[in-house]
């Protein structure tokens, strides 16, 4: 195991741990490090994996609230207990914001992860997302889980759609989508990350195989679980700061820096 590799690969799972919860997109910011810092990032099969560290991030931060979820939910689809009837809506409706993405997804796998991965669409996209965070900066909504409609899953489920070009943060349009149909922050947040555990688990799933032969036939097996520890560890503490960011209502920050860093691209 060579140093400069060692630090490559735990700059590459910093990278991602840190893009990927925060509203500033990890897709475009591994071309960004690709282009401007000469590093060479794998394929896409690599960025799968590493969306599996800040996956394991969502559970953790939110274990409570998804073992409560799946509890309710499994309770209510055995006795029809009214009482568990919100959690089991609530499940309906991240699946039902799941499809587009998936489908979407699907169909165009190729044309996301190949002719918009160019530098060009990523600073548009990233501009695009300065302004989408920008509008929103100062919403206040006010819709818990029990006032989240078809309708909005929708909306929300369109956005993550989006954000499977690179430079459109996933969660930061599903975080817009959500604020801007008025539900309140801590909801929004939380729907959005929830939102990203199926459409995370089935890219590992298509990309299991690939995954496999890079680490075995490449002998990266360490590498690929140091990048994946440090992914793990800096998304827990993304998750944590972009909760204090969203309920303070600072995204304006946000906004600010994918603003300056579309426009540092255009200029070199």
């Amino acid at each position: 195991m060579e140093f400069i590799e060692l630090l490559k690969y735990i700059f590459l799972g910093i990278v991602q741990g840190a893009t990927e919860p925060l509203p500033v997109s990890s897709s475009g910011h591994l071309r960004i490090v690709s282009h401007y810092f000469g590093v060479d990032v794998p394929d896409l099969h690599f960025e799968v994996f590493l969306n599996g560290a800040s996956l394991l991030a969502v559970f953790i931060v939110y274990r409570k609230d998804l073992i409560e979820l799946t509890t309710d939910v499994i309770k209510y689809v055995r006795a029809r207990n009214e009482k568990h009837y919100e959690s089991f809506r609530l499940a309906c409706l991240l699946i039902i914001g799941t499809i587009p993405a998936v489908v979407i997804g699907g169909l165009f796998r190729d044309f996301f992860g190949g002719e918009l991965t160019a530098l060009r669409y990523v600073a548009i996209s990233l501009m695009i997302t300065a302004i989408a965070l920008w509008l929103i900066r100062n919403l206040r909504g006010h819709k818990t889980d029990r006032g989240i409609t078809i309708f909005d899953a929708v909306i929300v489920g369109l956005a993550q759609m989006l954000a499977l070009a690179p430079g459109i943060s996933r969660s930061g349009a599903t975080i817009v989508a959500a604020l801007a149909r008025k539900i309140e922050a801590e909801t929004a947040l939380k729907f959005s990350f929830f939102l990203s555990i199926p459409v995370s688990i089935g890219s590992l799933v298509l990309e299991s195989t690939t995954i496999y032969e890079a680490i075995v036939h490449n002998d990266l097996l360490w590498l690929y679980v140091i990048a994946f520890v440090m992914s793990l560890i800096v998304s827990i503490l993304a998750i944590k700061l972009l909760i204090d960011v969203v309920t303070s209502g600072k995204l304006l920050y946000f906004a600010m820096y994918c603003f300056a860093v579309s426009v540092l691209i255009w200029i070199f």
